[in-house]
């Protein structure tokens, strides 16, 4: 009887413990858990952060969490500084952005054979305004394919330079809408245009939002000399008609319909001139003439000529000719007695 009790009382006396071990198994488990997502708060990106702004009133509100992450990624100094600052000697980024106020003009250049950034690649006409910085230099932070901007507008292939100093495309009045372009605003590009940012034709804001990697550093100056290619050139829309006008032309949406005008064109093909058959790096020698042989000489001597038989005296008429009659006189007329 006793060993049945005691049976029993080490049965539940494990029941019980296993019980607790499970609740200590779950707390820990659920400990964890909270102390993870904590974690993952605590190490979500600013960049994620920033995917999730809409406005550039947000941006500004952000700018110290933007500082804070620059200081502990050692990427760069205060932003405040951001002025006088210096192209580090262990700066490693494949290009370097000049933004030329003066000729509206962006420059792109990568290192030379002495990793020097002299060697130029491309340039982008542009649009800045009376905010826009007119000297210093800045390093890329965030970017977004779209960004709302000041006046209810969007902007497209978005790039941040510092702030609300932005690379963007010409302002659309639709965000997400790549057929609302202010295409009275896109004509304007080459000229002082902007609230501050820098605008572009889409293709180049796109260029730089897929090539320019964070921390790409962008200098600011003004300049009358445009740089080493001149000053590209942008089309004029707003006389075009509708959908055409509404859309940036270097856009390479498919739906773009300059895009589908472009490929209806039939293209010329080029013509490849046509190879000299003979080599002119080894011509042909000229052929030598033929040394001329002296002329065979007769071998049978010309005959003399024939001297030519004298003329025959002419036959003498046998008859001699006959003398001439003397002609008779003629009668005297009658005369006749007039009435």
């Amino acid at each position: 009887m006793i060993n049945k009790k005691l049976k029993i009382f080490v049965i539940i006396s494990l029941i019980i413990a296993i019980v607790e071990v499970l609740m200590i198994i779950h707390i820990k488990k659920e400990t964890k858990q909270v102390a993870s997502e904590k974690t993952d708060e605590n190490d979500k990106s600013l960049e994620e952060v920033f995917q999730e702004i809409t406005n550039i009133e947000e941006l500004e509100e952000l700018e110290e969490l933007v500082e804070i992450e620059e200081k502990q990624d050692d990427k760069k100094d205060d932003k405040n500084n951001n002025n006088n600052a210096k192209q580090s000697t262990n700066y490693t980024k494949k290009y370097y952005i000049k933004v030329n106020n003066g000729a509206q003009v962006v420059n792109i250049y990568t290192k030379d054979e002495n990793g020097n950034y002299t060697k130029p690649v491309k340039a982008m006409i542009c649009s800045t305004g009376d905010d826009t910085p007119q000297s210093g230099t800045y390093k890329i932070a965030y970017r977004w394919e779209w960004l709302g901007l000041f006046g209810n507008v969007a902007g497209h292939w978005v790039t941040q330079i510092v702030g609300n100093i932005l690379f963007h495309s010409v302002p659309y009045v639709t965000k997400y809408d790549p057929g609302s372009l202010e295409y009275w605003e896109y004509d304007k590009l080459g000229t002082k245009a902007s609230m501050g940012c820098v605008r572009l034709k889409v293709e180049d804001a796109k260029w730089i939002y897929d090539n320019c990697a964070s921390g790409t550093i962008v200098e600011f100056y003004s300049d009358s000399n445009p740089g080493p290619f001149g000053k590209p050139t942008s089309m004029k829309i707003s006389d075009a008609e509708e959908p055409f006008r509404n859309w940036d032309p270097t856009d390479p949406n498919p739906a773009n319909p300059w895009k589908n005008i472009n490929n209806s064109e039939p293209q010329e093909e080029p013509i490849t001139p046509e190879s000299p058959t003979d080599n002119p790096n080894n011509p042909e020698e000229p052929e030598v003439p033929e040394v001329p042989t002296e002329p065979d000489n007769p071998t049978e001597e010309p005959e003399e000529p024939e001297v030519p038989n004298e003329p025959e005296n002419p036959e003498e008429p046998i008859e001699n000719p006959e003398e001439p009659t003397t002609p008779t006189e003629p009668e005297a007329p009658e005369v006749l007695s007039a009435e």
